[in-house]
Parts: structure tokens; C-alpha cells; sequence
């Protein structure tokens, strides 16, 4: 099927989709910045000129002496790009790379299909743009358990947030059985991607995209779903601006991908002790609150659980992390998801994890990913086993 309109200037539309290839429509703005995405994951593809031509195959692909990728000839301004996502569907999380969207899921199904007796993979809902809201479970099913949240990728182009949450995942999945009580005793649910329509942009199309992808009347114009939490929500300040990269929506819980965590987290029938949401790029652990310096009421056993964190991640890789109240670290902030968890939703160990790293920002070099990961997994270990202790 060919569309026979492209929605915006610099859209990419997908026209066929089979079991081993896709067929875009792309405009001629995004060509050049596709084909460099496809080539650096070493995915196959052809380009058609026009909607109705046979697709042009380059003779011979010369390789870039540096990476080995396959360099294709200039194309006109519409074009189709064809690529054959079977060598894609192959490869694996390794944690060296940075993933789309249907990796990461496709990862959570591969769990649950492996290990049926305690990964089951939720769908929460439904995005502004109708991609699923996925969340691991991994559970023993006893009715004593506590949970644990962890979520990822909530502002779309902090990706490493990603990597963390599938890599933690699958240590659990795949040791559970043979893990100790302080993590077999706990219900663990892992959002990987809590901004599937962001995140999806992000690597398509603009990869400094932070909010979801909500419409205001006929225009995308965003809502930053860390202000969009309902504790001390507000639509005052210069954010208001739909424009603004802090937008918090038009009112609390506009958002489905913030309804949908509410929901779990309120009417699940599990009670939370561990919400942690990772984000990047400042290298430090904090907790509420985000919208005033005024220390919360457990101030003093959060920052002993974020020390935890802290000293188990520097144990695990040397690495330093900065420790406290979010607002005395960061900034002023309001509508924030710990805010929520912690103040609406009672959930005690509340944190937002910002992980590396300062030098690059949000482009983290890929040979740290691993790094950070494993430190991460050090710091969630240590503080589920501080939590326990703590018999809160």
C-alpha cells in the first residue's frame, strides 16, 4: 500500500511492513539522517527515487574504510527506503548499543517466553499515538511479596535510562530462582521505555527529543511527562508555554503513559516499598523533594538508602555519584513522578537516579553503556537488601 500523502514535511510513514522487510515513505529532509541510522546498525536497504518506480539497488556498495557500512547514492527529495529487518531481528541486547523501540520490547517478550513461571510481560495502555505502554512483572506470586518500580526512558532522548532498566531486568529474570530472599521476596515490575512515542522519535527523527509526542489541538507539540504527575502538579510558571520543554500538560494525569503508571501503581493490589526512575545525564541519586529545599519527612533514611546506592555503584566501577534532596541538587520542579510516588502514592524509597555522564551528556559513548549498567545493577541490589533491613 502507498500513501498518497505524507502528514508533515520531514515525515516518515511506513507503507508496507512484512516479516523480513519494511517499506518508508520519507521525506527528502530525514533521507540522509535514516540512511546514516540504518547503516550504523548495519541494516540492508535499497532507495526508490518515486512511489512507482522499481527500488534502485546501488552496483557494488563501497564500504567506509572506518565502519564497513555500505554508502548509498544522493535521492530525491520523497523517497522509499527498504530494509531488510532479518539480519535486525538477530541480533540481541548485548548492552553495547543503544536499541529502538520493538528491540526492547521484543527483549521483554523473549523473558516471558522463557521463563513463563515468573515473567509476564503487561500492557498498560495505550500511548497519544497508540503504541503499548509495555511493563515486565518479574514474580514468584506470593502474596507477601512488596514491589519494586523501575522505569526508563520517561524523557525520550535520555537512552541510557533504557539500557539500565532491561539490563537490571534481566539479571533478575534469568537468576530469580537462584537469587537471594531480598530479591525473590519482592513483585518486580520494569518499564524500560515509559515514553514509547518520544523514545520512537527520538531515534527516527529528532534525537534531542525529550516529551511525549501529545497533540494540542492539530499540533505535536509535547508534554514533559516528569511534570505531569499529580502530587504538587501546577500550570503557573513560563512551562505553561506549550513550546517549552518542561510543558506539564493541561492538567494532572493528562498524559496515558502517567495514568497508566498511577493506575498500576494505586489498584495493583501491591504494596511498594522501591520506585526508582532513572534518568540522564548528572551522575547522582536523589529523592523528594523536587519542588521545595524543605527536607521531607524520612529525609534521613532516604539519604542513607541513596549513600547505599552510592557506595555500591563507586564499589562496582569507581565511579562517583552525588547524593540528596533533588531540589538542593538539581533545580526547582513540580509535577515530578517520586514527588507522586512518594507523597500521593506512599511509597517510602523513592528515587531519581540521573546516571552518566556529564562529558557527553546525552550522548553517552557506547563502550560506556555496559559500565553503566553494571554499576546500576550494584546500587538496586544494595539498596533492596538496605531496604529489607530496614523493615519499613
Amino acid at each position: 500500500m502507498y500513501l498518497k500523502n505524507l502528514e508533515s514535511k520531514g515525515a516518515i510513514n511506513i507503507m508496507r511492513e512484512n516479516e523480513d522487510s519494511i517499506e518508508l515513505m520519507v521525506d527528502g529532509n530525514r533521507k540522509e539522517q535514516l540512511g546514516k541510522l540504518l547503516q550504523s546498525r548495519d541494516i540492508t536497504y535499497v532507495v526508490s527515487s518515486d512511489r512507482t518506480t522499481p527500488p534502485y539497488y546501488p552496483p557494488a556498495p563501497k564500504l567506509n574504510s572506518r565502519n564497513h557500512s555500505p554508502k548509498t547514492r544522493p535521492i530525491s527529495p520523497y523517497s522509499r527506503i527498504s530494509y531488510n529487518s532479518s539480519n535486525f531481528k538477530k541480533r540481541v541486547l548485548d548492552w553495547k548499543d543503544f536499541y529502538p523501540l520493538h528491540f526492547i520490547n521484543d527483549f521483554m517478550l523473549d523473558l516471558e517466553k522463557h521463563y513463563p513461571s515468573t515473567c509476564s510481560v503487561i500492557t498498560l495502555g495505550k500511548t497519544v499515538e497508540g503504541r503499548d505502554i509495555k511493563v515486565l512483572k518479574v514474580s514468584n506470586s506470593d502474596a507477601g511479596n512488596s514491589g519494586v518500580w523501575l522505569d526508563g526512558a520517561i524523557h525520550a532522548r535520555e537512552w541510557i535510562s533504557a539500557s539500565v532498566v532491561t539490563f537490571i531486568a534481566n539479571h533478575v529474570a534469568r537468576h530469580f530462582t537462584k537469587c537471594s530472599k531480598h530479591i525473590t521476596n519482592k513483585d518486580w515490575y520494569f518499564a524500560p521505555v515509559l515514553n514509547p512515542d518520544g523514545y520512537e522519535y527520538s531515534h527516527s527523527t529528532d534525537r534531542m527529543w525529550r516529551k511525549n509526542r501529545s497533540r494540542l489541538g492539530n499540533k505535536i507539540v509535547g508534554v514533559d511527562l516528569n511534570r505531569n504527575f499529580g502530587n504538587t502538579w501546577t500550570f503557573t510558571s513560563q512551562a505553561c508555554e506549550p513550546s517549552h520543554q518542561n510543558y506539564p500538560g493541561t492538567h494532572p494525569f493528562s498524559e496515558p503513559e502517567c495514568a497508566a503508571v498511577k493506575d498500576l501503581i494505586l489498584y495493583s493490589g501491591t504494596r511498594f516499598k522501591i520506585f526508582i526512575t532513572f534518568h540522564a545525564y548528572s551522575e547522582l541519586i536523589s529523592f523528594p523533594w523536587c519542588f521545595t529545599n524543605v527536607p521531607c519527612p524520612d529525609y534521613v533514611t532516604l539519604l542513607e538508602g541513596a549513600t547505599v546506592i552510592a557506595k555500591a555503584i563507586y564499589d562496582s566501577t569507581g565511579h562517583m555519584y552525588k547524593v540528596g534532596n533533588f531540589r538542593d541538587l538539581m533545580y526547582h520542579a513540580e509535577g515530578t513522578s517520586i514527588d507522586w510516588s512518594y507523597g500521593v502514592a506512599n511509597i517510602p524509597f523513592s528515587y531519581l537516579i540521573e546516571l552518566r555522564g556529564k562529558e557527553h551528556k546525552f550522548s553517552l559513548p557506547k563502550d560506556q553503556i555496559l559500565h553503566c549498567c553494571k554499576e546500576s545493577l550494584s546500587g538496586v541490589l544494595a539498596l533492596v537488601e538496605f531496604v529489607d533491613k530496614k523493615k519499613y
